[in-house]
């Protein structure tokens, strides 16, 4: 502390200091936002939406409580402090490093200090030294506020309630006293489950330059599970990872167990929330149930995903064909083996299957090879020669499409 006078409403230059901030407030987010980013590196990783999103808002919230609280000569209040805690919440569920968001604020501070010091004249000493204790004060305060929210985030992950829910769910796939296991987390256990087998594409800033990869995967998921939480509540049990999980989501309320295509909006606006697509199996079980159907929904995803479809909500009844196709067994073993004599010949299998994608049609599939179509047309009488299947005949379309199945299902078994 500096043991001067402080005054209600400091002036710099004739001008109020609180004024000069909220005049100034555009300018100055773009001098911090390029400070941060300039400075700290683990601001520079961070996608593009991210800094003009979510922290351009937060340090623009941050500039507005310091100059209100220099207007009402007040701290800030609770309200404040918690909206700023929040955010540090965010970072921590992103495995952002708390080092750098604490260096993030001093940058803040001292930009503040600056800009409301810049106009200072001469015989103003009192006031700057009232406006600079000001900024100490504010910054020991939302450091405060920041470390306390991102601690306590960390130990909501680790604790004891985190690790009931991952038992919870762990014994609900793997088999257990059910009953047991859903008292320790503090949840009834409802009725049915909606249980969701989901593939997740990957989200653009996984790939972009100078990103870091490992926050754009966890941002992802957590938008993904946040739209799932706030349809059905904080009961949502989930294990993923970037590629895809198993998400259990209550059925009841606001989730009918016949609304499927509630589950369908539901799904599209997770995907749209952590900005990818999903492809889901879906089935409802009992908690009892929950074991067996888990395991027939990764087959049905894995089916999903060997036939080619399209990012979307499925369940077994839309797949049965294909899924009694690819099941173990010496059908599906035999069906492999029609494209045996295709092993040697990798640019005829790579064309067949691109062809029964496309729905057999030659130019899209010539356009997707990049060869010219006369040259899809022989691979096809070389196809029909080799396998003794005509790909050109209905009948040998479906016989070729389950020996593709067929076939990715015993290389992946």
């Amino acid at each position: 502390m500096t043991g001067h006078q402080r005054g209600a409403d400091p002036v710099l230059g004739g001008r109020l200091v609180h004024e000069r901030l909220t005049q100034e407030e555009p300018q100055l987010q773009r001098r911090i936002l390029a400070r941060l980013q300039t400075d700290i590196a683990d601001y520079r990783r961070l996608p593009v939406e991210q800094v003009t999103g979510d922290i351009a808002g937060i340090t623009r919230q941050v500039v507005r409580a310091f100059a209100r609280s220099l207007r009402e000569d007040r701290s800030l209040d609770a309200a404040e402090l918690r909206r700023i805690g929040s955010s540090a919440v965010r970072r921590a569920e992103e495995g952002f490093p708390l080092e750098a968001v604490l260096s993030a604020y001093h940058i803040g501070a001292r930009e503040i200090l600056a800009v409301a010091t810049a106009e200072a004249a001469d015989g103003d000493l009192a006031d700057v030294l009232d406006v600079a204790d000001r900024v100490l004060e504010f910054a020991s305060a939302v450091t405060g506020a920041v470390t306390s929210g991102y601690l306590e985030e960390l130990r909501t992950k680790v604790g004891q309630e985190h690790t009931a829910r991952r038992t919870l769910l762990s014994v609900l796939v793997d088999g257990g006293p059910v009953d047991v296991a859903a008292r320790s987390a503090g949840i009834t256990l409802p009725v049915r489950y909606l249980v969701l087998s989901v593939g997740l594409g990957a989200h653009a800033d996984e790939a972009a330059a100078g990103v870091d990869a490992g926050i754009a995967v966890r941002r992802k998921l957590r938008r993904f599970l946040a739209a799932f939480e706030r349809a059905c509540g904080d009961e949502v049990l989930a294990s993923l990872d970037g590629p895809g999980g198993l998400v259990l989501l209550p059925l009841g309320g606001r989730l009918s167990e016949e609304d499927v295509a509630g589950w369908r909006e539901l799904l599209a606006t997770a995907g749209r929330a952590a900005g990818v697509t999903v492809l889901a199996a879906a089935e409802t079980a009992a908690p009892e149930q929950v074991r067996n159907v888990v395991v027939r929904a990764t087959e049905v995803l894995e089916v999903l995903r060997w036939f080619g479809r399209e990012p979307d909500l499925y369940r077994l009844d839309d797949v049965l064909v294909e899924y009694q196709l690819t099941r173990p067994g010496e059908a599906r073993d035999r069906l492999a083996a029609l494209l045996d004599p295709l092993s040697v010949h990798p640019e005829l299998l790579e064309t067949v299957q691109a062809y029964l994608e496309l729905d057999t049609n030659r130019r899209r599939t010539a356009a997707r090879l990049r060869i010219h179509p006369n040259t899809v047309d022989y691979r096809l009488r070389r196809i029909r020669e080799l396998t003794g299947v005509d790909p050109v005949h209905p009948a040998g379309v479906s016989r070729l499409t389950a020996a593709v199945a067929a076939h990715r299902a015993g290389r992946a078994g």
